[in-house]
């Protein structure tokens, strides 16, 4: 259980509430798949096993019960590909689109009940094209300045948080302008100053962050953009916010922020009442150093990305499970602004590179063990991606600005 857990302030029945979970969670043994990334030739065939680590002192097992499925077919079929019960997978006969097929298994008894490996087939790495983009050029800026956080609403809206129109900005998943959540600029309720980010819970409410230079604040608004109240007093002390950035619900509605300047994931529930937090800073495994983005997957894992790397995984309290991601100067990526992911555990970092070279990437994609996938650029080598989501499809959604147009672009997997 993270060491953090237990700070001044907590109510007793969010320590044991919290307690409990922890203790569960620590009892049960994590899956793991392998190989976690291969790459086969139409008609090839790998064999996939899945284990289950042990408490300390004690062997890794490997587990039969396993249900297999193939890009969320179980058993999958003649387009992606078939596996067998034993965990036996026979790629199709001709390279399939898009190339990168996703190998899925459900494990009963362990923490992380589905784990994914990778598949790529065809030539070269799995590559990613646009299929559309919406934005404004910097001469004639309507409502875009620097869209700074975007996320995707249950119903498929694109929700972009603007730091420099001080607006939230709602557009169809074509771009077409839908309206505005919130009230514009100012330090009223409901207005904002510098948005950073935007969350959508179960019910359809929206979720905002506003930069440090105001108060440190959540701001919470009905589905319509209605305002409806303010929680996350500035401070260091327990609940309270200095750089809110990354921040996602996971599947029991609790809200989890990662916040740059306390070196901490703050962890709340649907009302917007405290319950933990954990994190520290730090070079270390499993300490932040500039922690900014944030991503939960299916599992309820949390994957925090420090700015300047590595991108870590934890569990839902804070204990460390894995690094991956590093920074890789000169000609690397460095700076990691942002990540988001898909439902399959695949994680997509942002890469900063602020005019020290030719953007030759702009989204790394990694699987959900860590593993690297692929990477691509937005379409122009000038254009800096700030944030980067994802649909229920597959869709990656990035938010970028730049000296000539500010907007979104849109990739598919080919």
């Amino acid at each position: 259980m993270c060491t953090n857990c237990f700070r001044v302030g907590f109510t007793s029945a969010a320590a044991v509430i919290l307690s409990v979970a922890g203790s569960a969670e620590s009892q049960l043994p994590r899956a793991r798949i392998r190989p976690s990334v291969v790459r086969l030739a139409p008609n090839g065939q790998q064999q996939f096993r899945i284990s289950a680590m042990m408490a300390r002192l004690e062997a890794a097992t490997t587990v039969h019960n396993v249900k297999w499925s193939v890009n969320d077919v179980f058993g999958g079929n003649p387009e992606f590909g078939t596996i067998d019960a034993s965990g036996l997978y026979r790629a199709p006969a001709k390279t399939p689109v898009p190339s990168e097929v996703r190998i899925g298994a459900e494990v009963e008894g362990v923490a992380n009940r589905h784990v994914w490996a990778t598949v790529t087939m065809g030539s070269g790495r799995p590559s990613y094209r646009l299929v559309r983009s919406w934005g404004e050029p910097v001469q004639k800026l309507e409502r875009l300045r620097s869209p700074h956080g975007l996320t995707i609403s249950r119903n498929g809206d694109v929700i972009v948080a603007d730091e420099g129109s001080h607006r939230v900005i709602r557009y169809s998943a074509e771009g077409k302008f839908l309206g505005e959540v919130g009230y514009g600029f100012g330090r009223e309720p409901g207005q904002f100053t510098k948005p950073r980010h935007a969350a959508v819970d179960a019910e359809g409410r929206i979720w905002v962050s506003d930069e440090k230079s105001d108060r440190p604040r959540l701001q919470v608004f009905s589905p319509d953009g209605e305002f409806s109240r303010i929680l996350a007093e500035k401070g260091t002390g327990p609940g309270m916010l200095l750089r809110a950035h990354g921040m996602q619900f996971d599947r029991e509605q609790r809200l989890f922020v990662v916040d740059v300047d306390n070196a901490r994931v703050n962890v709340y529930d649907r009302s917007g009442k405290f319950l933990s937090d954990w994190g520290k800073d730090g070079l270390y495994p499993g300490e932040f150093n500039a922690a900014h983005g944030l991503f939960i997957d299916p599992n309820g894992d949390v994957f925090i990305s420090g700015y300047y790397g590595p991108i870590q995984k934890f569990t839902a309290v804070g204990k460390f499970l894995r690094a991956f991601g590093y920074g890789e100067p000169p000609d690397g990526p460095v700076h990691f602004h942002a990540i988001g992911g898909d439902r399959w555990g695949n994680v997509y970092v942002t890469v900063r590179n602020l005019g020290h070279r030719p953007n030759e990437v702009s989204i790394i994609k990694y699987n959900n063990n860590g593993d690297f996938v692929t990477s691509w650029r937005l379409s122009n080598v000038d254009r800096e991606v700030n944030w980067v989501a994802t649909d229920d499809r597959g869709l990656v959604y990035a938010a970028y600005d730049s000296k000539s147009h500010v907007g979104v672009e849109v990739f598919q997997a080919k």
